[in-house]
């Protein structure tokens, strides 16, 4: 029994509280966190963080995140390449 709860809990990851470069789009209900790479010169590419999942205060506010889905991943590409300019059309989107 607690090997299935365990499964079904999301997963969230710790990042620090500052996300002001990171770019959002509504998605399904929840916001959606990317940011797109900003290196001349090299290929474009863009990394989808997650879903915001609010704060944890602890001696450092961290902003937590729930991964996309393996399921989702997909459909999620397609939110973002509509949302991103086109500079990054043809970038290769990458998920944590």
């Amino acid at each position: 029994m607690e090997s299935t709860l365990a499964s079904t809990a999301p997963r969230l990851i710790e990042y620090p509280a500052d996300l002001s470069g990171c770019s959002s789009l509504p998605y399904e209900g929840r916001n959606l966190l990317f940011l797109c790479s900003h290196e001349f010169g090299s290929s474009p590419f863009v990394v989808v963080l997650g879903f915001f999942s609010g704060q944890k205060e602890d001696v450092v506010t961290k902003d937590l995140i729930e991964p996309v889905a393996d399921a989702s991943r997909s459909r999620v590409s397609d939110a973002v390449s509509k949302q991103i300019s086109k500079e990054y059309s043809r970038a290769h989107i990458f998920f944590l």
